[in-house]
């Protein structure tokens, strides 16, 4: 929700940054949902990632336009207007549902990381992380823009950077260069595309609600969701053209780019290292305030945050590979439906807004 204490009015850069580092999370900066997605149906997820591009780009500004000439970030408002209350009743109440899981799985990343880089136990990192998060939600929106503002474009230019080097190495295959079994829930590369973007448009849709009120003006927040969408669209396509360049071992990795990193050099590790663990940090971050977002306010609010994470950090010790196979195609089916009462509600807004501005 907008707080009293915001005062500074987001770009369309800064809106982009805070969509990026909303999906730029462990899955995807590590390349295992690229690779899961897309990567594992060869050429084909190319096709895939185009149509991914788009629909995020398009997502995000319906999402930014809505919040925008409604004047609000009420996530029931955005996706069915507020003429339906009990339906934004249930949907409000399912997405938060579906966005506690995420601290599960960014929590379980920050288990992977420090696991497969150091050897620790998988706890260690996990609750690095928890308390990161805790720490920087209860604090304010302000907070989280300004973190974003800071880490997306470093997080972007180094991710970038370690995917053209991979690219352009001497690597070679190890292994099989197809076959490799997708997730019985993301079968093919049209059905992981869709599935892919709307898990990660649940996710989006709070924050980037919030970011769109604070914004300079509606035009601000509608061209930076699209930045935000087509930039997100070049970092997967650059991840999963790395990935390819040893396909078994990329199919075997928990987080992937950072063991392709340590085959580099320790230089490249521990550059990725670190924006590996500052993008499972942004994303459980920015995810786990929307669903701060729907405790009511009160003094308890702050206590069940506390709890519920703690909670999250127990579930997490699952693995995140597991949680990335089931737990994000689940939601995107999900998801399905709820954009497409989102696009409809755009449909609803446009064409009231259109009408009134014609008066």
């Amino acid at each position: 929700m907008q707080t009293e204490k915001q005062t500074s009015k987001l770009s369309y850069i800064n809106v982009a940054a805070l969509y990026v580092g909303t999906i730029m999370g462990a899955g995807f900066a590590s390349g295992r949902e690229g690779w899961q997605f897309f990567g594992i149906f060869g050429t084909k997820g190319y096709i895939g990632l185009i149509f991914a591009t788009l629909m995020f780009a398009f997502i995000g500004m319906i999402i930014c336009y809505i919040a925008c000439t409604k004047g609000t970030d009420d996530i029931a408002v955005v996706i069915v207007g507020e003429e339906h209350p009990l339906i934004g009743k249930i949907i409000s109440t399912a997405i938060s549902l579906m966005l506690y899981p995420v601290i599960i799985s960014m929590s379980a990343a920050g288990g992977s990381f420090l696991n497969q880089q150091f050897g620790v136990h998988r706890a260690v990192g996990a609750a690095i992380i928890i308390f990161l998060v805790i720490f920087t939600i209860l604090g304010d929106f302000e907070r989280i823009s300004k973190v974003f503002k800071k880490i997306v474009p470093i997080l972007f230019v180094i991710d970038v950077a370690l995917c053209a080097i991979v690219s352009f190495s001497d690597i070679k295959q190890s292994g099989a260069t197809e076959g490799f079994t997708p997730s019985n829930m993301a079968p093919n590369w049209l059905i992981a595309a869709v599935v892919f973007v709307t898990y990660n448009a649940i996710a989006l849709a709070p924050i980037l609600g919030t970011a769109a009120i604070n914004s300079k003006d509606r035009k601000h927040a509608v061209i930076g969701a699209g930045l935000g969408g087509l930039l997100l669209g070049i970092l997967t396509i650059v991840l999963v053209t790395a990935l390819r360049k040893d396909m078994a071992f990329s199919d075997s990795m928990d987080l992937p780019m950072l063991a392709y990193s340590q085959r580099i050099s320790w230089v490249a590790n521990l550059l990725f290292g670190g924006v590996l663990f500052a993008a499972i940090y942004s994303a459980a971050t920015s995810v786990f305030y929307g669903f701060t977002v729907m405790i009511p306010e009160g003094p308890k609010k702050k206590p069940i945050i506390v709890v519920a994470t703690l909670m999250g950090f127990l579930g997490s010790l699952t693995g995140f590979k597991v949680i990335v196979s089931f737990l994000y195609p689940f939601e995107g089916y999900i998801g399905v439906v709820i954009i497409g009462l989102m696009v409809w509600n755009f449909i609803k807004t446009y064409r009231e807004d259109k009408k009134k501005n014609e008066q």
